[in-house]
């Protein structure tokens, strides 16, 4: 039986990847490095702030350490959350679902920053817990931030289903032990998904009938 609904944010619930991108070069240009190629930043898509920061200050020889310049994009990055928007289906599939499933947030993007998208959307009161990448010590595709949302709740994994637009996030789930439903976007199609349960175009596509038939495999 499925027990609990576990969203990635950034992509998944909410288009945040290019203010992330608009964030992280406005900050990389304030230490000196004038190019960050939306293709370059494309390939991070799906791991962590830390991640970012560290690969630019060991290349382009920043001058600060990690929580710094992280810090740096996160206070431009705020600035940006006005301006973010959900996805297609994120309100019908939390209206249709929060009084029968328990809804979960697992994301790479620091809890600080995940809770002030959620309250920009009027959507903080339907998701507990809500598990940050500042929250565990290894990030996605590793299981530990999948794991840790499935101990909070009390489920086995093979209760919760996680959705996911990233390759390195669903290997996380699946690494986890769960279902995972696969959300390609722009930044993604190229992403190996081989290992979903299911793939959807938007969440709109995701119900009760998908649900039960997610139960006929083991996850």
């Amino acid at each position: 039986m499925i027990k609990a609904l576990i969203f990635d944010l950034d992509g998944t619930l909410a288009n945040t990847e290019i203010l992330h991108y608009r964030a992280w070069k406005k900050a990389l240009k304030n230490n000196g490095v004038n190019q960050l190629p939306f293709g370059t930043y494309i390939t991070y898509v799906g791991t962590s702030n830390e991640k970012i920061a560290g690969d630019f200050i060991e290349t382009d020889n920043i001058g600060k350490d990690l929580a710094e310049l992280v810090r740096e994009k996160q206070i431009i990055y705020k600035d940006l959350i006005p301006e973010i928007q959900l996805l297609q289906g994120v309100r019908e599939i939390v209206d249709r679902y929060h009084s029968t499933f328990r809804l979960a947030v697992a994301s790479s993007s620091h809890k600080e920053e995940i809770m002030l998208v959620l309250k920009s959307q009027q959507l903080d009161s339907y998701f507990d817990p809500v598990i940050g990448g500042d929250m565990v010590e290894r990030r996605k595709p590793d299981p530990e931030i999948y794991l840790q949302v499935q101990q909070t709740l009390g489920f086995s994994p093979q209760e919760c289903i996680a959705f996911e637009d990233s390759e390195h996030g669903l290997n996380s789930a699946k690494n986890a032990g769960m279902y995972g439903v696969a959300i390609p976007n722009e930044f993604t199609l190229n992403h190996d998904f081989s290992r979903a349960d299911l793939t959807l175009t938007d969440l709109t596509e995701m119900d009760d009938e998908k649900i039960s038939g997610l139960l006929q495999y083991r996850p």
